[in-house]
């Protein structure tokens, strides 16, 4: 993640399901990153909580909103030039 601010890699915000490094363990509850290792979890780590997962959703689908906002602009701006 350059800067590693934890910004994703448009500046947006995170992007995915917090699994990776620039996620701080959100999958997990805040309990760590990786596949919970030394902790007993095995592989899988534990499931979401309604909370949890509410909030990944909201995050997720502002990051898409923004992503649908910059796609219609630079589209309405490319249909402006073609009617020059």
């Amino acid at each position: 993640m350059p800067g590693r601010d934890n910004t994703g890699p448009l500046g947006t915000g995170p992007i995915g399901r917090g699994l990776g490094p620039c996620g701080g363990g959100m999958a997990y509850g805040g309990r760590g990153r990786g596949f919970g290792r030394g902790r007993g979890w095995g592989f899988f780590p534990p499931a979401l909580t309604p909370d949890e997962e509410k909030e990944l959703l909201n995050q997720q689908k502002s990051w898409l909103q923004k992503q649908i906002d910059a796609l219609t602009s630079r589209l309405r701006g490319l249909e402006e030039k073609e009617q020059k």
